[in-house]
């Protein structure tokens, strides 16, 4: 173990001496022992404490066979996120996030694919866990053990730290393979940008499946300050937010545009202190500065700063980065995404991979330590994307081809454009619409499909399908169950219909177009019968709201919210105008687990503050 460096010591020094994470983590354990490294669950842990619990994690594993080099397959509950994570890393291994809520059947194929021999979970998933693997399992949560001596094992920079799927245009998830490398020096080099330190706390809101995860965790862990991770219902719930952002006094807080949109709505209703905020990161979909006015117009851009960083997986989570300002909020001026981090290198280029001139849109192209190590497994899809191109007279470097397009304004900042492919980015999740239709075609009786957004990658953007089907196949609800059980939940269409043909343009291509514009006309239900009213006021009441959110002309007690095109901004304010015109005390994640409107009302019955609604004679 190299030498515990000194406060004295800057992060990049650090993470030159410390260039692994478990060995850059021990040095700040060293330092910051009796600090509060981590809550959550209920339960904080010092960095003493959690150094411990993480070493025995990593001796169970290694008593179980894993050696360095290896991966390790992580499926437990979020309370035990980041001790699991610690321990692989600390046994040598690399860890392969498995977010719990997603569907077994998507679970169950990354354990297949990555066939490793140990996996880690906990005892209230170990069961679930031994359907799809045959080897050993440890538990997580375990006591130490007295029998598993603790791991001696050298980790260099080089080995790989995670390996995160993302969707894949195949319908096959991609894995990518990220380094320690990668990571320490992301870290080293944000930590100067942001001045991250131990007076920081930070949430920890996002799946560990998804890689803002990663600079959430190691932006408190590596600097001595105190990560919060945030259950489930208060991460959905914008208003239970901003309660656990006051009471924890969170200084740092990450979020994609989509999630801000919603707590800048909560926080209209409730206006929180917010009084140790002082960073907001935004990431993982485009973003438009507008959505911002009315954040600054009530409190400012200086307290906290909103910075707005462009990433990818492939690149390490994040790339460029750019201040946000009330200025940009009414210049309406496209999606700044700004300038790269200090040791990345951003190329324009055209189809041909020939840098575009100055002024035109290019594809945004990456350069520098950031760089995956390729993709798990898979050859080919690593040699299109991960290319050795020119950058000068004698500089070929490997280059990272991303599919974002981007203009460069004449004073060298980036704006974002979109997609050159079918990626896209909904609620901060990078989607490839090919894997959607994959499973939706996946279905027996489904003939053809497509899936498309509804405004591209904006703020809100919803996921819409189209499908026909054989004789006597699926509806629209059927359909959608059979999504839910093999997709995770913000891959699964907001609005899906089932169509007796797609409509095709001249070319005989599916006419998109045309497909569109029918989304925008309200489904009739299936029943019509369930449209009429039921003499409910209560009911009328809810279905009135939801009509003029949805904007459609009529809801009833059958129809579901999601499917009528509700998305989760929508669902704030769907549950803020309960809450204010019926008197409701009704929880956010209500809509979420009650979608349909007669399900709902009766949330919003149960909540009622005020006298019972009458039903009408």
């Amino acid at each position: 173990m190299p030498e515990v460096l000194s406060d004295a010591g800057t992060p990049t020094e650090r993470a030159e001496v410390a260039s692994t994470l478990p060995a850059w983590f021990a040095h700040q354990a060293a330092l910051s022992d009796q600090a509060i490294a981590l809550t959550a669950g209920g339960t904080s842990l010092s960095y003493a404490e959690l150094h411990q619990v993480a070493g025995g994690i990593a001796a169970r594993l290694a008593a179980a066979g894993v050696r360095r080099g290896d991966l390790v397959p992580v499926l437990v509950p979020r309370r035990h996120i980041v001790p699991a994570i610690l321990g692989v890393l600390m046994a040598g291994a690399a860890y392969v996030p498995l977010d719990p809520r997603h569907p077994d059947t998507r679970v169950a194929g990354l354990i297949g694919r990555v066939a490793a021999p140990v996996l880690l979970t906990t005892g209230a998933l170990a069961d679930r866990a031994r359907q799809w693997h045959d080897g050993p399992v440890v538990l997580a949560e375990t006591a130490p053990d007295a029998t598993c001596p603790p791991v001696d094992v050298t980790v260099g920079p080089d080995d790989l730290a995670y390996v995160m799927f993302t969707s894949g245009s195949t319908g096959t998830p991609k894995g990518v393979e990220i380094t320690h490398r990668n990571v320490t020096r992301l870290m080293a080099v944000t930590a100067g940008l942001y001045e991250l330190g131990p007076d920081d706390v930070w949430t920890m809101l996002h799946s560990f499946a998804f890689d803002f995860s990663v600079w959430e965790m190691w932006g408190a862990l590596l600097f001595g300050g105190r990560l919060v991770v945030v259950d489930d219902d208060k991460a959905r719930a914008p208003d239970e937010l901003l309660r656990l952002i006051d009471d924890e006094g969170v200084t740092v807080l990450s979020q994609t545009p989509s999630a801000l949109a919603a707590l800048i709505s909560a926080d209209e209703q409730r206006e929180a202190r917010l009084d140790r905020l002082r960073l907001v990161v935004l990431g993982g979909e485009r973003l438009d500065p507008a959505s911002l006015g009315a954040w600054f117009a009530r409190r400012g851009d200086e307290q906290p700063l909103v910075v707005n960083m462009y990433g990818i997986t492939e690149t390490t989570v994040h790339v460029t980065y750019r201040r946000i300002t009330a200025a940009d909020a009414a210049a309406d001026a496209g999606s700044p995404i700004g300038v790269p981090l200090p040791d990345l290198d951003i190329s324009l280029r055209d189809a041909d991979g020939a840098p575009t001139p100055a002024g035109e849109v290019g594809e945004i192209t990456i350069s520098g330590p950031g760089l995956a190590r390729g993709y798990f497994r898979d050859a080919d899809t690593t040699a299109r994307a991960f290319r050795t191109v020119s950058w000068g007279p004698g500089d070929d470097r490997p280059t990272y081809f991303s599919g974002d397009l981007a203009r460069q304004d004449a004073d060298g900042e980036l704006r974002y454009v979109g997609r050159r492919d079918e990626q896209v980015k909904v609620r901060g999740y990078r989607i490839e619409l090919g894997e959607i239709g994959a499973a939706v075609k996946a279905h027996p009786a489904v003939v053809d499909a497509c899936v498309l957004t509804d405004t591209g990658e904006s703020v809100g953007s919803t996921l819409l399908a189209w499908a026909t089907v054989r004789p006597g196949g699926p509806d629209a609800a059927e359909l959608r169950t059979f999504l839910a059980g093999r997709l995770p939940a913000h891959m699964v269409p907001g609005e899906l219909r089932v169509l007796d043909a797609l409509p095709l343009t001249a070319n005989g291509k599916v006419d998109r177009r045309a497909l569109l514009a029918g989304a925008r006309t309200a489904p009739a239900s299936a029943d019509p019968a369930a449209r009429q009213p039921r003499g409910d006021s209560l009911e009328e009441a809810v279905a009135g709201i939801w009509a003029e959110e949805l904007g459609v002309a009529d809801v009833g007690p059958a129809d579901d919210f999601f499917s009528l095109g509700g998305h989760s901004l929508m669902v704030i304010k769907v549950v803020n105008r309960t809450r204010r015109e019926l008197g409701a005390d009704v929880p956010m994640r209500a809509l979420f687990e009650a979608p349909v409107l007669a399900d709902f009302v009766g949330r919003v019955r149960a909540g009622s503050t005020t006298p019972p609604v009458p039903t009408a004679s």
